[in-house]
């Protein structure tokens, strides 16, 4: 029996009751022009039958519907869809079939999903304004997992959801609108488990059909519970023309940027750098005799110089050079002396005069009346000279000028 008509002429559900009645079992198919939603222009469904009772129905053929539908629900994996995908390729089997014969999915999960999925492809095809319609007797559906549905039950579910579509509209007014998530809310939202899944998916681009298609859930019951959210103020509508939360808050932000960048200067010429903390005395470690004092060999040298006696090692009898003086690498103090002391005899500072070179007549005199005359007139009568060649300790402790000078007259009288 050929069953073929124009959806204008005879309506959706008086075929459904014909082919009940009758028992029929095979492929009602459906086609229309569609150029926006039909990239060829022709969108295709299918109603199946079997003994009269209706089998399955899918809204887009070419589309694998139920089984996307499993997958947006995260009932099988990976290696058993890959698996399935490559037996229905192969012919004979569809990816769904395939999935409950290898048990990779729950025979009653895959059930329900099928009668969703049939519910809304009927619920689909009751809104098609115009199209043709035939029926194919030798047309088999290779998805078919095993369910059995009145035709009354499911004309019945769908017409009612056409009813309640017009107030769904009112909401979301299409499937290409775009949802967004409200920055600012005016009470404490409470969600439910479904709800929230929808809300993870939803970020200001995805149009209301992807989030069907990532869910699996069916056009009407994500549309229905999408709706609700705006309802309560959990999403909103986005306007393509009007900037989203995030770009009106960086613009009114930017107006700050005159007030933020100046700095009061007042404060800058107030605020003072911060004084180091006085640091403790440090102690004067005592120095070697090498570095500010002098041995008995260079006192001896120095005496020698004095008195203009050719030193041993120096090329023409020549006066010996007198040091540099120091440069001070930190600025002079006071070094600590210790509590003063009275000596057994008084001391003067010993400064060595530079002498003029004796002459032939003087030299009969001998070197010792020379050092002792020089000795005497520095111990007793002291004369105020221009240079000075000995300086450091000597002038620092009197306790050690006085042996000092003692032991170097002893030794110059022993030569």
């Amino acid at each position: 029996m050929n069953l073929e008509g124009s959806l204008d002429a005879f309506g959706l559900p008086d075929v459904f009751a014909l082919l009940a009645s009758t028992g029929k079992s095979g492929g009602l198919l459906l086609r229309r022009s569609d150029p926006v939603v039909e990239p060829q222009g022709q969108q295709h469904g299918v109603v199946w039958f079997r003994d009269g009772r209706i089998a399955g129905a899918s809204s887009d053929r070419s589309r694998a519907s139920l089984v996307r539908r499993v997958v947006g629900s995260g009932a099988v994996d990976d290696a058993a869809l890959r698996q399935a995908v490559s037996r229905a390729v192969a012919g004979g089997v569809g990816v769904a079939r395939a999935l409950l014969e290898a048990g990779a999915v729950e025979p009653e999960l895959l059930r329900q999903a099928a009668t969703d999925q049939t519910v809304d492809a009927v619920f689909d095809l009751l809104r098609w304004p115009d199209g043709d319609f035939g029926f194919d007797q030798a047309a088999t559906d290779v998805d078919d997992v095993g369910i059995s549905l009145d035709h009354a039950r499911v004309l019945a579910e769908a017409l009612a959801r056409s009813d309640a579509w017009a107030q769904l509209e009112a909401l979301i007014p299409s499937q290409d609108s775009v949802l967004a998530v409200p920055v600012v809310l005016h009470h404490d939202p409470e969600v439910s488990r479904d709800e929230w899944a929808l809300l993870s998916l939803v970020d200001g681009r995805r149009r209301v059909r992807d989030l069907v298609e990532l869910t699996g859930a069916g056009q009407f019951a994500v549309t229905t519970t999408l709706a609700h959210l705006v309802q309560r103020g959990l999403l909103h509508v986005r306007d393509a023309a009007q900037p989203d939360h995030v770009t009106v808050v960086e613009r009114r932000l930017a107006m700050l940027s005159g007030v933020e960048s100046a700095v009061p200067a007042a404060a800058d010429e107030t605020e003072t750098a911060p004084q180091p903390a006085p640091q403790p005395p440090q102690p004067t470690m005592p120095a070697a005799p090498g570095a500010l004092g002098m041995t008995a060999a260079a006192a001896l040298a120095a005496a020698r110089a004095a008195q203009g006696v050719p030193q041993p090692g120096v090329p023409g009898g020549g006066q010996v050079a007198r040091p540099a003086a120091r440069r001070e690498v930190v600025p002079p103090r006071p070094e600590p002396f210790l509590p003063g002391r009275r000596p057994e005899h008084p001391e003067h500072s010993v400064e060595a005069p530079r002498m003029s070179r004796p002459s032939a007549g003087s030299v009969s005199g001998g070197v010792s009346s020379a050092v002792d005359g020089a000795t005497a007139r520095a111990l007793h009568e002291p004369e105020p000279v221009a240079e000075t060649v000995v300086e450091g300790v000597i002038e620092r402790d009197p306790g050690v000028n006085r042996s000092l000078l003692l032991r170097l007259i002893a030794g110059v009288r022993g030569l």
